[in-house]
């Protein structure tokens, strides 16, 4: 169970108590503590959704970054034993995976800022709800900021982020990757490889 859902469990029983404990409570104030309760559990069930696909970008950016890591062994190897034709095409693989984990950490600086700001969300509302309720308390009495949950800024906020894009493979990605490597750039890596082994130099 998520450290999220067991807070929630622990602030449910606290409400279920404080209403059991205030027979006298008003309408107006079970209403509220209803749509809090309500808005907390939509806002974990997204928290849980952004940390599921940042976990998941984190991963697939290490992948990515793999396939790269290996696509420049197999050119260097190609090199060693003066097969260029071969470097050239894992050097096109190598240019390729170095792309898409540029548009993975993208996509993960995105989904990190959306799934804190979440948090921070989650934290505040449950932060409310643990509060001593006071029995009776006119609406009109209490400050405008605590008559409702204010949950607008938030899901603007988050809706724009990578949570909601599915799940794709790294293949996937190399397909939606419309860009061709020029001649020129494919040349100049293998120059700069070329140049390495031939100095000696180990991969920085």
């Amino acid at each position: 169970m998520r450290l999220g859902k067991r807070i929630g469990l622990l602030i449910r029983a606290n409400l279920g108590r404080w209403r059991r404990h205030n027979k006298d409570i008003s309408e107006a104030a079970l209403r509220r503590a209803d749509k809090m309760e309500a808005l907390l559990e939509q806002l974990e069930e997204r928290l849980n959704r952004a940390i599921a696909r940042q976990a998941q970008l984190e991963g697939q950016v290490q992948q990515a970054e793999e396939m790269a890591k290996q696509w420049d062994d197999r050119a260097d190897e190609a090199l060693r034993a003066g097969d260029e034709t071969t470097a050239r095409q894992a050097i096109r693989h190598k240019l390729a995976y170095t792309q898409i984990a540029s548009e993975l950490q993208a996509w993960l600086a995105s989904q990190t800022a959306a799934t804190h700001d979440l948090q921070t969300e989650v934290t505040k509302l449950e932060s409310r709800l643990a509060r001593p309720q006071t029995p009776k308390k006119s609406p009109a009495s209490r400050p405008a900021a605590e008559r409702a949950p204010q949950s607008t800024e938030t899901t603007t906020r988050v809706e724009t982020s990578p949570d909601g894009q599915d799940a794709v493979s790294l293949e996937a990605l190399r397909e939606r990757m419309s860009r061709v490597w020029s001649d020129k750039e494919v040349e100049n890596e293998l120059e700069a490889i070329k140049s390495r082994l031939s100095a000696g130099i180990g991969k920085g």
